[in-house]
């Protein structure tokens, strides 16, 4: 990820003082993503992942929890280590840090997926979903619905009339979804292609939790089909779309009125990026390794959404 804080080897070793993993070895900052410093940290005893989060609004320990309650029923994902006081977050700079166990394999990033891991992403979301539900913990997250329209205001000096219309009208689409009464939960919210471990085809874990939260189900499942079921143009791969979506019924069955207005939430899912690339480009946080996503990309998505007919047959 960008990596906007720095620790000195004084200070790393400093820190590993409080833990029994070894002492120092190496430290390494990770190139993917947009929102926390994330890095590989080698000790004597092993590798592990250290990440200091720069967003004051995480709810992290909500996401901690949470990992905890899944890891516990077999949904593979990072560990949070305590130190030798009992503690998971560490304050350092002023910003939380924590030090997770790391999972074989690596994430696709760019890469495009094969029938077969979109079959284990649509199997381990719907566990998640309802694993989850022993969590009793609450969190609007930080993309909850007035989100859309205050991005959308701050937004709008720098865009044109044509993409503030066009988003304008989306908004409405996404308070339709988020007013219908459908099926909800806690749910990932960011299941991208970077936020799943594999070896070959095989899964070994999903990670970055941060952005978990209390939702409807049928939203979890658009973003990770937005992404994960491309085609080229940014159209859906039905193929994929189906083999995803039939590994997901068979955790938990789609509903009926899921399945009527998942055209307007794969709309919904598509703009929530949008609006977030769109952010992020206009109001960039410094850091020494950027990644800057391309907010286009989720425009041409939202396009095709609108332009195209998409449908769950199952």
């Amino acid at each position: 990820m960008s990596v906007y804080t720095r620790l000195t080897k004084e200070e790393l070793e400093q820190l590993l003082t409080r833990f029994d993993i070894g002492k120092y070895v190496h430290i390494e900052g990770i190139n993917e993503g947009i929102t926390n410093s994330n890095f590989y940290l080698t000790t004597t005893s092993g590798k592990y992942i250290l990440t200091i989060f720069e967003d004051p609004e995480l709810n992290l320990n909500y996401a901690i929890e949470l990992m905890g309650v899944l890891s516990k029923n077999h949904i593979p994902c990072p560990t949070p280590l305590e130190t030798k006081d009992g503690e998971c977050i560490l304050n350092f700079q002023n910003k939380p840090l924590t030090i997770f166990t790391l999972l074989p394999g690596k994430t696709l990033s760019n890469k495009k997926p094969t029938r077969k891991m979109c079959i284990q992403i649509g199997e381990i979301l719907g566990k998640i979903h309802l694993y989850s539900k022993k969590y009793n913990s609450y969190n609007e997250g930080l993309r909850e619905s007035n989100w859309f329209q205050k991005t959308a205001n701050k937004l709008e000096p720098y865009l044109d009339k044509k993409d503030n219309i066009l988003i304008s009208k989306e908004i409405q689409n996404q308070i339709l979804c988020t007013n219908k009464d459908l099926p909800s939960g806690i749910i990932h919210s960011d299941l991208f292609r970077d936020n799943a471990m594999f070896i070959k085809e095989d899964l070994t874990g999903v990670i970055d939790f941060y952005y978990s939260c209390n939702g409807y189900y049928l939203y979890d499942i658009a973003i990770v089909v937005n992404d994960w079921c491309l085609n080229n143009d940014f159209s859906i791969d039905i193929e994929m779309q189906d083999a995803l979506l039939k590994s997901y019924d068979q955790i938990r069955k789609i509903e009926l009125n899921e399945k009527n207005i998942w055209q307007q939430v794969l709309r919904h899912a598509a703009l929530r990026f949008w609006l977030s690339r769109l952010h992020d480009k206009f109001f960039p946080t410094d850091g020494e390794i950027t990644h800057q996503l391309d907010p286009d990309k989720f425009k041409k998505i939202l396009l095709d959404r609108r332009n195209n007919t998409y449908e769950i047959k199952i």
